[in-house]
């Protein structure tokens, strides 16, 4: 069996446009949440959002295509693909609001046009979607699309990994959307989640997340131009103790992990560093925690990419993935200024600067509503 290795990626978040502009703004401070007052009954309601960089909320039925035709070509000409390659390459989508947001802007503009018109109306299709990609770029493969809630994108790229890695594909785009909209707003506005000054994952003042928008996308295949990134490992693994909570005694998160570990030939004592899914809500950073603890006597370094990018649900998996392999390509690891710098009550400490890191082993944990959780564990060193 070959091993795939990242070619290429693109990424579009509140950070900037374009890979470089978001790991630069990696060294520097926190932005600050933009409220949008969304409308509920007859009246709105705030919500924190990390809106894309650059990309203004208007002409919303066109604005989700722009940022994927962006993305999409950063990566493909990054990868250095040519029109024959594409041919061979399959993509995989992974999202959790796919083009609602498209759907709802639709149904306003019909409100305009008459008080009855019925909401929702437009198809918002995961295939359709893919469909639209695969054929602006002339990607001949098949296309897939997972919808896993917060663990989508991470396990697009699981099964990307593998059909390069079996040889039923010579290429693979994976791409991680997400968009503002109204309806994912309003459901964690009514599970009281959102934070308005800002996500603190693990810290004493934790409170909720701020929604995210990001669009990502990552060529894998067999390795050429020097790249070093791969997919060490990786595992999938159901909790069933609740719809938006993992199991607070750790022991779902402490079992993907494990099974990540194994998956890779990996000893927990090599794992140089830990991307945390860090979603700031008080259940989900204590079971986080508890599940780390139970499979690494000492944490390795930590960090939390959310309080950057706010919460990007399906396309977590993807943009964090980018963020942190694009810092450790410079040879730093994450920091979260302002938040952990001392002990929290979980006893986590997060770097207020990047911190200088050499080569090595590491792994990104999502844990996503719904019970589906993910654990990859990837390298820029060979072994």
């Amino acid at each position: 069996m070959s091993r795939s290795y990242f070619l290429g990626a693109g990424l579009h978040t509140r950070l900037g446009r374009g890979v470089k502009a978001n790991i630069d703004a990696m060294f520097g401070a926190l932005p600050t949440p933009q409220v949008i007052q969304v409308p509920l009954g007859e009246g709105h309601e705030p919500a924190p959002v990390m809106l894309l960089h650059d990309a203004p909320l208007e002409d919303v039925e066109q604005r989700l295509w722009r940022v994927i035709e962006g993305v999409a070509s950063e990566a493909l000409e990054a990868a250095g693909l040519t029109e024959a390659q594409r041919r061979e390459t399959v993509l995989l989508l992974g999202s959790s609001s796919v083009d609602i947001a498209a759907s709802e802007a639709i149904y306003q503009r019909g409100l305009r046009d008459c008080a009855n018109a019925h909401p929702l109306m437009a198809n918002s299709s995961l295939g359709e979607m893919a469909d639209r990609i695969r054929r602006r770029f002339n990607l001949a493969g098949a296309d897939y699309t997972i919808s896993t809630a917060c663990t989508a994108s991470a396990n697009a790229l699981v099964y990307a990994d593998a059909l390069v890695k079996s040889g039923r594909a010579k290429f693979a785009l994976v791409m991680g959307v997400e968009t503002f909209n109204i309806i994912t707003a309003l459901g964690f506005h009514g599970l009281a989640l959102l934070a308005p000054n800002g996500m603190r994952p693990f810290d004493k003042g934790r409170g909720g997340i701020v929604l995210g928008e990001g669009c990502s996308a990552l060529v894998v295949g067999q390795k050429r131009n020097g790249a070093r990134f791969h997919l060490r490992g990786s595992a999938n693994l159901c909790d069933i103790f609740g719809m938006s909570t993992a199991n607070p005694d750790g022991t779902t998160v402490s079992g993907v992990i494990k099974m990540a570990l194994e998956a890779s030939g990996t000893k927990a004592s090599e794992i140089n560093g830990i991307k945390a899914h860090g979603t700031a809500s008080l259940l989900n950073d204590e079971a986080e925690a508890a599940g780390m603890r139970q499979v690494f006597p000492q944490l390795p370094q930590l960090c939390a990419l959310k309080p950057f990018i706010g919460h990007t649900f399906g396309a977590c998996g993807l943009n964090e993935l980018i963020l942190l392999t694009g810092l450790l390509e410079r040879g730093y690891f994450p920091a979260a200024p302002g938040i952990c710098a001392e002990p929290s009550d979980l006893d986590i400490t997060l770097a207020q600067a990047p911190q200088p890191i050499e080569p090595g082993v590491f792994m990104l944990n999502y844990f996503g509503f719904g019970g589906n959780n993910t654990s990859l564990v990837v390298a820029n060193v060979e072994g």
